[in-house]
């Protein structure tokens, strides 16, 4: 390994180990919600050695230590070191793009002004996804900064359904969903772009997704503009490609490992579990 690998990647190993934030443990009031937060940090904590095994510690083995202590399984391990995969596919991408996206942003701030001459279809669409954005300044000064909201956004927002009085997490959807999206990222073009989804396809992708909950999202923004882009910017295109493929195997060992689960609820900061596929939640 280069002697001379950038600091970035131990800064990147930081923000992964930061994961929850911290004042989100502030907001947790109740006995699951505060265990739901040291298991996730305790998750990214590992997620954050296993990226210095990776990249730029030698002789370092933190996933196979944690298995022989049998504090995770092989197949939380193998989905732990996909993930990580990931984070280094979606910085790559990260840097690639962000000039991209602030340019993107920009019109999204033009654009804003004549949303009154928009369709209502493509009106709804701009309501749902960028007026919020398109209000403020672009908040980025380097593509890590950029990095770092998409990473923030995942791993906060994951524990933050605990925080709401109720949030269920139907684990047929969710499978449905990742096989669906798994699909498109492969039927991706040769320049990384997604194909045209056909009307029910769009429909049924909406559905599982829960739609309604659907919102502004940073890497959404990224690879959003990335679909405008990638034709014409061939290392962009490599990269997309690459963070498609990363993405794929983590959804693919996420369904997998999700196979015999049946969901959940949280419901006033209580973890409900369902007893069987559709059934009933009850307290764990």
């Amino acid at each position: 390994m280069n002697q001379k690998i950038p600091e970035i990647y131990e800064q990147i190993a930081q923000l992964i180990a930061s994961l929850p934030s911290d004042h989100l443990l502030q907001q947790a009031k109740t006995p699951a919600q505060i265990e739901e937060w040291h298991k996730a940090r305790q998750t990214q904590i590992l997620l954050a050695e296993c990226w210095k095994s990776k990249w730029f510690v030698q002789d370092y083995y933190p996933l196979e230590e944690a298995l022989k202590r049998q504090e995770i399984s092989q197949r939380k391990a193998e989905l732990m070191n996909c993930c990580v995969n990931e984070y280094k596919a979606r910085w790559e991408l990260c840097k690639v793009a962000q000039k991209y996206v602030k340019r993107r942003h920009a019109l999204l701030q033009i654009w804003t002004g004549y949303v009154e001459h928009f369709s209502k279809r493509l009106a709804h669409f701009w309501y749902k996804f960028f007026h919020q954005a398109s209000l403020r300044q672009y908040p980025f000064q380097s593509a890590y900064d950029l990095f770092a909201e998409t990473l923030k956004e995942d791993v906060d927002g994951s524990f933050s359904v605990c925080l709401e009085p109720y949030y269920e997490v139907p684990m047929k959807k969710w499978r449905q969903v990742g096989k669906q999206y798994t699909q498109l990222l492969r039927q991706a073009k040769l320049d990384g772009t997604y194909p045209q989804l056909k009307k029910a396809e769009e429909q049924r992708l909406k559905t599982n997704l829960v739609w309604h909950k659907v919102g502004f999202s940073w890497i959404g923004m990224v690879l959003w503009t990335c679909q405008i882009e990638a034709k014409n910017d061939p290392l962009l295109s490599k990269q997309l490609v690459a963070y498609n493929k990363s993405l794929s195997e983590v959804m693919s060992l996420g369904m997998s490992a999700s196979r015999n689960l049946h969901g959940w609820a949280w419901h006033n900061g209580e973890l409900l579990c369902a007893d069987k596929a559709g059934g009933v939640y009850r307290r764990t």
